[in-house]
């Protein structure tokens, strides 16, 4: 799975392996399911924006079904990514690097954040949300997957953000949810590390 692991294990000191390590083993994964799900729907491809895009999964794949898509992560990925597109595909991506807080986000007609957003900090997360909330056009959608609260990383800190059935209730009042799972799990992460996870799984379009 691409998650924001990078962000977790170099807190503190505590990285279990090192970043090239990371992105070798996750730069050939396919797309997350939600997304091959979203690209079923045939929606007419436009814009796209991946926030948290890691070593491009998302991106590739959107890109390869005709989608624009700025990808947008803390670390460089840009090349990782490119090096899986065409001449031609390249033309449709643009890459910025840089931290949720510190980003201004275009309208756009998609946006995915897979197991991105709770890497936010809490006091952080209402104005990011309010940025992402602010670039959907009507019409338009979010493809994502959010942190529960009974997630093994919640660990009451502050520099991550976990959420409830009610947080989600709200954040998508403006939104038709197209799919909601929540989902809680033992399993290891992509580094291999036992971790029990607790996730939401939710395509919405923006009303």
């Amino acid at each position: 799975l691409r998650f924001l692991l990078i962000s977790y294990y170099c807190r503190k000191g505590k990285m279990e392996r090192n970043i090239s390590e990371y992105y070798k083993i996750t730069e050939n994964y396919n797309a997350h399911k939600n997304v091959t799900d979203f690209l079923s729907l045939n929606v007419l491809p436009s814009n796209a924006i991946d926030l948290g895009c890691g070593a491009g999964r998302d991106t590739i794949a959107l890109i390869k079904k005709g989608w624009n898509v700025l990808a947008i992560d803390k670390e460089d990925t840009e090349e990782i990514i490119r090096k899986h597109l065409t001449d031609e595909e390249q033309k449709k991506m643009k890459f910025l690097n840089a931290k949720f807080g510190r980003m201004d986000i275009p309208k756009t007609k998609l946006i995915v954040a897979n197991y991105s957003l709770s890497f936010s900090k809490r006091e952080l997360f209402n104005e990011i949300w309010e940025k992402i909330d602010d670039s959907i056009i009507k019409g338009g959608y979010f493809v994502g997957t959010l942190f529960g609260k009974n997630d093994s990383w919640d660990k009451g800190k502050n520099d991550m953000t976990f959420f409830d059935n009610n947080n989600i209730n709200e954040m998508f009042k403006e939104f038709k949810i197209i799919k909601y799972e929540e989902i809680e799990k033992d399993k290891k992460t992509a580094l291999g590390q036992d971790k029990h996870w607790h996730i939401f799984d939710i395509t919405a379009i923006k009303r």
